[in-house]
């Protein structure tokens, strides 16, 4: 029976080729992770454009549904009582403000509730 050489039967990575798979991950995640941030950030900003596309329709939906009731157009101030306390908007993920502009017509600001400084004011002008 002759003896097997156990070292050249036996196979695996040299030091090299591991340390050139590292440094090809290394590239890749010094690509990738800012490009998955900047792609977290603009889901932030487009859900916020939603939540505020929201408020402003909840504004106009108040608009129609006081004119119809009343019969005559409703002022800015029954609009943000009617929006903010009588039939207000329900949203987990964002908190609505309705407030009367100075120069006219409701403005409408979005806040998210994770993140305290994601937040926008959008004018409703009358239509």
């Amino acid at each position: 029976m002759k003896a097997v050489d156990k070292k050249s039967g036996q196979s695996g990575f040299t030091l090299i080729e591991i340390i050139a798979v590292l440094v090809i991950l290394a590239v890749l995640a010094a690509v990738a992770i800012p490009r998955y941030v900047s792609l977290m950030d603009d889901a932030r900003t487009r859900a916020l454009d939603g939540a505020l596309a929201a408020g402003l329709s909840h504004v106009s939906m108040a608009y129609g549904r006081l004119a119809l009731q009343n019969g005559v157009e409703p002022t800015d101030a029954e609009l943000v009582t009617e929006c903010g306390t009588t039939t207000p908007m329900a949203s987990t993920d964002y908190t609505m403000g309705f407030a009367a502009n100075a120069a006219g017509g409701v403005d409408v600001t979005a806040t998210d509730n994770n993140d305290a400084t994601v937040t926008d004011t959008r004018l409703w002008a009358r239509p």
